[in-house]
């Protein structure tokens, strides 16, 4: 069965799974929410932060809508992912991303990039996304973006984001400045099973679903073999509507998960 047949056996606009969420299809749940208004304090007060998450617990979601958020007139948001930083080191990378030449030492570019940002009119937001596979020696230097001269205002928002381990590493001694830095931190945690439910059903009223497709006892199946990682429910809850649909049925029953469940270990 392909897309097409899927999404019309069940009435639906659109993949209700997809990596791509429609914004009425975004679960808000408790440590969501409470991250988004961690992140806006930081942007607020220009504090540096950290935000973590084990991989499919809706990172990138956040940030997505993070960035949404945000009002792009008033607001220049920097958004990379360095896992390597090549000649010119972590610093050297972001002042290329700002257009500022990297200079011989640095931290003479670090000071480049700093006095370019201070001259912005806008605020200035860099994200910095997959910290936890950045090399200690990379992650010391964003120290040169915070040493200012007496108790300056930062000139941009800092927002760290990586998964949990990268808290782990920043209780090491090398790395214990910068960590000393990242005053506010914020982190995601798995659905519960009641926000599972709130999720599938969110989810597939935000693609055109008319009813609650998932019976009870599958939902309670699903959160069960996914532990409420977002990712593996998308998974997990696209092979059930698969399977419903393969049987001619209209709503997902407990043996669907199950037959979907199996094929996902088996195959």
């Amino acid at each position: 069965m392909n897309l097409d047949a899927l999404l019309n056996h069940f009435g639906l606009a659109q993949h209700p799974f997809a990596r791509a969420v429609p914004g009425a299809g975004v679960l808000r749940h408790r440590s969501f929410a409470e991250a988004l208004t961690r992140l806006s304090l930081a942007v607020d007060t220009r504090t540096p932060a950290l935000l973590t998450a084990e991989p499919g617990l809706g990172k990138s979601t956040l940030l997505g809508v993070f960035a949404d958020s945000l009002d792009k007139t008033k607001t220049r948001l920097v958004y990379t992912a360095l896992c390597s930083c090549g000649p010119f080191g972590l610093v050297g990378q972001l002042a290329t991303r700002y257009g500022v030449r990297p200079r011989r030492a640095a931290a003479q570019t670090a000071q480049g990039l700093l006095d370019e940002l201070q001259r912005s009119a806008r605020t200035e937001i860099l994200i910095l996304d997959e910290a936890h596979r950045l090399p200690d020696t990379s992650l010391d230097e964003l120290r040169l973006l915070s040493n200012l001269d007496f108790d300056r205002t930062p000139p941009f928002s800092l927002l760290l984001v990586g998964q949990s381990d990268l808290r782990e590493r920043l209780t090491e001694a090398r790395l214990v400045s910068l960590a000393q830095r990242l005053a506010i931190r914020a982190s995601i945690s798995p659905l519960s099973e009641s926000d599972t439910t709130d999720y599938l059903d969110r989810r597939l009223r935000a693609t055109g679903a008319r009813s609650t497709l998932f019976r009870p006892a599958a939902t309670a199946r699903l959160f069960e073999n996914t532990r409420g990682v977002p990712r593996l429910i998308n998974n997990l809850a696209t092979a059930s509507l698969l399977a419903a649909a393969s049987h001619g049925r209209k709503h997902v029953e407990l043996q669907d998960v199950d037959d979907a469940a199996f094929d996902q270990e088996h195959h």
